[in-house]
């Protein structure tokens, strides 16, 4: 039989590696319709890559630049994968994975509400196109992955049993009314 533990620090593991992995795809692109050709740009965690370079760099800093901070919770669920094998590091999966699925959250998030507020301009004929891409969906992925570990590396080591030789064996004789627990009471004679 697999321990639970042991399944967990797999998960763990492969949601860190996810996570890290979509950190360096491109998350989002936005496609910018209207005034001259189009224009596109593409966003990882890290940076911001566009067709038409604003500064004169061919890349930037990303808006929401989370790749730091998920590369150390991604961390945390490897070390914490490898303190299950020794009995330690449930409360360390869970930090982990708290801290990657909320700094999932809050980036999926931040994207999502500039989208809202880039559609709510009156644009005056520039519309813009976001895409979500395959870094979203490993982030997303890995995030899930990684609560999914956590939740199973919070299972404790079985307990030993006992073994039939150390094992505490009541006899009894004969009926339960032969002997009182504390021995037979004597009568003393009146005197």
């Amino acid at each position: 039989m697999t321990d639970r533990r042991t399944v967990a620090a797999g998960v763990l593991v492969l949601a860190a590696v996810t996570v890290v992995v979509g950190s360096f795809r491109t998350t989002y692109e936005m496609i910018f319709h209207g005034y001259g050709p189009d224009r596109s740009v593409a966003t990882t965690l890290w940076v911001v890559q566009s067709d038409t370079p604003v500064t004169g760099q061919d890349d930037e800093v990303a808006y929401y630049a989370a790749g730091t901070p998920v590369v150390l919770s991604a961390a945390l669920l490897v070390l914490a994968a490898v303190l299950l094998f020794r009995d330690k590091g449930r409360a360390l999966a869970l930090t982990g994975a708290g801290a990657l699925a909320g700094i999932v959250v809050y980036y999926v998030t931040q994207v999502l509400h500039e989208r809202t507020i880039r559609e709510s301009w009156p644009g005056g004929g520039e519309s813009f196109e976001y895409t979500f891409r395959a870094g979203t969906y490993l982030l997303v992925a890995g995030a899930v992955a990684g609560l999914v570990g956590a939740v199973l590396a919070q299972q404790r080591k079985p307990r030993e049993h006992l073994e039939e030789e150390a094992a505490v064996v009541v006899h009894q004789l004969d009926a339960d009314d032969d002997t009182p627990p504390f021995g037979i009471e004597r009568q003393q004679e009146p005197q």
